[in-house]
């Protein structure tokens, strides 16, 4: 396994990951705290319309100056990461983690982590004290954060949280 920062043009690449999940249960912020609720999802990959809406986003994102790292087994791309450069939150502390994406067959094989550590370090040279999480608020992605020691976060951010209002919105503070 490689892993290596991407260039522009592999950045389309991100959309081969295979994103299959069966989701039984979600969380939503509720009166300051999570809670669990039924509902279940047979997601077969990226929801219709995703790649041609959020690909000029992580463009944009690239040209910014952000940092995208890519999980390689061989020549095909396994898992990536999305940091990017600007920073937010009311003391201008916090990074965005953009996306974190890992194929379904390497998902539990600490992948997942490895990219999060490294998004991590990127975001401790580049200056900044936390990293701002809009996490799917699917069980597995929700509890996958908040094993990394990520916390529901205190300071949403409006723009992001206008922009996803149904995640859950969560923070990472950086070790020094």
């Amino acid at each position: 396994m490689i892993i290596r920062e991407l260039e522009r043009h592999e950045i389309r690449g991100v959309w081969s990951l295979d994103r299959a999940e069966v989701i039984d249960n979600v969380y939503y912020h509720e009166g300051g705290r999570l809670v669990l609720k039924p509902e279940h999802y047979d997601m077969d990959g990226w929801p219709p319309g995703e790649p041609e809406q959020y690909g000029p986003i992580l463009l944009g994102c690239f040209d910014r100056g952000g940092t995208f790292y890519g999980a390689f087994d061989g020549q095909t791309l396994v898992g990536a990461v999305v940091l990017e450069s600007k920073l937010i939150g009311r003391a201008g502390d916090q990074l965005q983690l953009k996306f974190l994406h890992v194929s379904r067959s390497y998902r539990k094989a600490r992948l997942g982590r490895t990219l999060f550590e490294k998004a991590v370090a990127k975001a401790r040279e580049l200056g900044a004290r936390r990293l701002y999480i809009s996490s799917t608020p699917s069980e597995n992605t929700v509890q996958f954060y908040l094993h990394l020691g990520c916390q529901v976060t205190e300071e949403v951010d409006e723009e992001l949280f206008e922009l996803e209002p149904q995640d859950i919105h969560l923070e990472f503070d950086i070790p020094a």
